[in-house]
């Protein structure tokens, strides 16, 4: 085996796989922040606070990320580089810019809610819905033609979404781990519609322009919407001071980590949650195939469901496991056919090139 065949073969998939199990050791730390001002969202007041204090750490955390990667491209690539960027732009570009600043800051909001209001295992699983939200934007913003068996994929989504969502899909009624349920989805469309707006970007610049762009925007964004939310409050900003007990628990026994809120904020930006395991993961997906590296993104969901079981206690029912097992089916083979249908186009692109 040639080095070349070796990095996809083995390098390449392992380096995704393992940008993708660092996000798995998220909720531990995220779970506990979140809650440590309720015991449970019970009532319209909670959840208002709970809406604020999730805002307030989405901006920390996109601030952290501005801090980080902006000197770093500034130095690399120079400030003149961003502002002949900005003038390149027309419309179409800067309209991707304010909808990849708004996913990825609203995505994220809405996502810390889910985990906070239900399951932070359910939360993670339906966000393998990504891929088909993506193609379905993709079909109305760039016209694109998905495979025939995107429908079918769509139809046995919905079943292993509902599966996932309800503990017991057969007593179903209006709570709020059906509520933690939609604000997922809702981190997905947002998060979904950023591949194809990120897309749309890399006419003009590249990944790591659109992350700087990303976070720039995001922060600015979340800024402004912590006003509405009523996120800066002296019990927030306390919050960023005060000591939390992450991992807390080890099947049975009382295990724990303490943590100052800030330092649980930081390392959910750079270690688990966005800088690092974002860098890893497009490092790898250099020396990987799409059809594999789609396999170790599974990674993530699949060791979360262990992580969250023994540090959170968090269990899965047999209907919802079933509707994972839907779900993942579902995905890998859609990207392994849209895989193979790309590689099939390129090859005939290149035979025409050559008459």
């Amino acid at each position: 085996m040639d080095p070349d065949e070796q990095k996809e073969v083995f390098i390449g998939p392992a380096i995704v796989a393992t940008a993708n199990a660092m996000r798995a050791l998220d909720a531990p730390v995220r779970y506990p922040l979140l809650l440590s001002r309720y015991t449970w969202v019970q009532n319209i007041t909670s959840a208002l606070r709970l809406s604020s204090f999730s805002s307030f750490i989405v901006t920390i955390e996109h601030i952290i990320g501005v801090l980080i990667i902006t000197p770093i491209l500034l130095i690399r690539r120079g400030k003149s580089h961003f502002i002949s960027l900005l003038k390149d732009f027309q419309n179409r570009e800067r309209i991707s810019i304010a909808f990849v600043s708004l996913g990825s800051g609203l995505g994220l909001y809405f996502f810390l809610i889910s985990f906070a209001l239900g399951n932070p295992t359910v939360a993670i699983l339906l966000q393998k819905t990504q891929p088909l939200i993506t193609l379905l934007v993709a079909m109305i913003l760039l016209k694109e033609r998905p495979t025939k068996f995107y429908y079918i994929a769509v139809f046995f989504s919905i079943i292993g979404i509902f599966l996932i969502a309800f503990e017991d899909p057969f007593r179903i009624t209006f709570s709020f781990e059906a509520l933690a349920a939609l604000c997922s989805i809702i981190a997905a469309v947002f998060w979904g519609s950023n591949t194809v707006f990120g897309r749309i970007l890399t006419e003009k610049a590249d990944y790591w322009d659109i992350t700087t762009f990303r976070y720039i925007g995001g922060a600015l964004i979340l800024i402004f919407f912590n006003i509405i939310v009523l996120a800066y409050t002296p019990d927030n900003f306390n919050a960023l001071g005060e000591s939390f007990t992450t991992f807390p628990r080890f099947f049975e026994t009382n295990f724990g980590i303490p943590m100052l809120g800030i330092i649980c904020i930081t390392y959910s930006a750079i270690l688990t949650g966005g800088i690092i395991p974002l860098a890893l993961y497009y490092f790898g997906l250099r020396w990987s195939k799409a059809s594999v590296s789609g396999l170790a993104e599974l990674a993530f969901p699949l060791l979360a469901i262990f992580i969250n079981f023994i540090f959170l206690g968090f269990t899965l029912s047999l209907t919802q496991i079933i509707g994972a097992l839907i779900l993942f089916g579902v995905v890998t083979t859609l990207s392994y056919i849209n895989t193979k249908e790309y590689e099939q186009e390129k090859k005939e692109n290149s035979v025409d090139l050559k008459d």
